[in-house]
């Protein structure tokens, strides 16, 4: 099991703890906020850093940043600094597909290989809502940690030449056989670029980061270095795992905590997708055991109105993003200083959680 798949696992559980009473009394928001500064006091501003935002009703109840995101420029982390978000990319993948089902540019039930001819003939009959719901699997998968020698400068169109020509057994799976799949994403940002005709860095810019006001959002592909002002990984390098990849549609979105606020609110408003499209999108579509339920692009939780949620993790950069819509409460995390910071963001986590239980 990966690193992120162990990481997804321990916050889901953190989160299945919640239990806030439908008649729950507002509880002291000081008495949190003086919990939440203390765990941050053990952050150092000489070293690699988080940015947190908490939301309840609304209201913004935490926005704090501390720690460094470029070491060398002695660069502090801001509300507006970017952080890679790792799988965070995921749902903004997922919710671009549903804006082109709106418009009517394609199907949930369409063939990948409408898309993406160029797969071999096993790829007929995996459709995009496959794609979407994890439910793919691939014998010999590009993003493999044994093919990790194969991900250095690799493009969208590395991935699908690996996967076509290195004879790897694929088929759909059940709805309770799902698997994670970052392959089947990548193959999504394909699809987008396909159908809309733009490049999958456009549509993602005309369609969501500019309706939700992220200014500080962008898409690291062949070409695009990360901004000056941006967090390093570990506040020193752009690389991650020593190696650079510009593979788009699973991870390679960048964003702020800024950011991450304005798309809150624009998500929360209808604003990108329509509400039908959004409660497709957030309920469950498969089951990978332990590894969790997925909805379209979210990790789903329990109970009559489940939280829905997306972490990442890609060396450095752990991160969160977390909706409870039956209580209102939303939650993100980035930080860019692996185990150090990313013991922080689960600290907060619990505190966050255990407050409102």
């Amino acid at each position: 099991m990966s690193t992120f798949t162990k990481k997804i696992i321990f916050s889901l559980c953190l989160i299945s703890f919640i239990s806030l009473a439908s008649n729950e009394v507002q509880t002291n928001k000081k008495s949190l906020v003086d919990k939440l500064n203390l765990i941050l006091s053990k952050q150092k501003e000489d070293r690699p850093g988080v940015s947190v935002l908490l939301k309840k009703n609304n209201e913004v109840i935490f926005k704090v940043s501390k720690g460094l995101a470029n070491k060398a420029k002695s660069l502090s982390i801001r509300s507006s600094t970017g952080f890679r978000l790792g799988s965070i990319s995921k749902p903004f993948t997922a919710l671009a597909i549903l804006t082109l089902v709106e418009s009517e540019s394609l199907s949930l039930d369409d063939d990948v290989t409408k898309f993406i001819p160029e797969l071999p003939l096993e790829w007929k009959g995996i459709t995009i809502r496959h794609l979407l719901s994890h439910r793919v699997f691939i014998s010999d998968d590009f993003f493999s940690n044994s093919n990790i020698g194969l991900a250095n400068l690799s493009t969208n169109q590395d991935v699908i030449k690996f996967i076509s020509a290195n004879n790897s057994k694929v088929k759909a799976l059940a709805s309770d056989k799902a698997i994670y799949c970052n392959s089947c994403y990548v193959l999504l940002a394909q699809v987008i670029e396909k159908s809309s005709g733009i490049s999958f860095s456009d549509y993602m810019r005309q369609k969501i980061f500019v309706p939700a006001n992220m200014k500080n959002t962008y898409i690291i592909e062949q070409g695009v270095t990360m901004r000056p002002s941006d967090a390093l990984n570990y506040a020193k390098t752009e690389s991650f795992f020593g190696i650079n990849q510009y593979t788009t549609g699973a991870m390679a979105q960048v964003s702020s905590i800024e950011d991450l606020n304005n798309f809150i609110v624009t998500l929360k408003e209808g604003k990108i997708i329509n509400q039908e499209s959004f409660r497709l999108m957030t309920k469950v579509h498969s089951d990978a055991g332990d590894d969790g339920t997925f909805g379209l692009g979210w990790m789903i939780g329990w109970g009559d109105v489940p939280f829905y949620s997306h972490g990442g993790s890609q060396d450095g950069y752990q991160t969160e993003l977390f909706f409870h819509p039956k209580h209102d409460l939303e939650i993100a995390i980035l930080t860019n200083g692996g185990d150090e910071t990313y013991e922080l963001q689960a600290q907060m986590m619990r505190a966050i959680i255990t407050h409102y239980n």
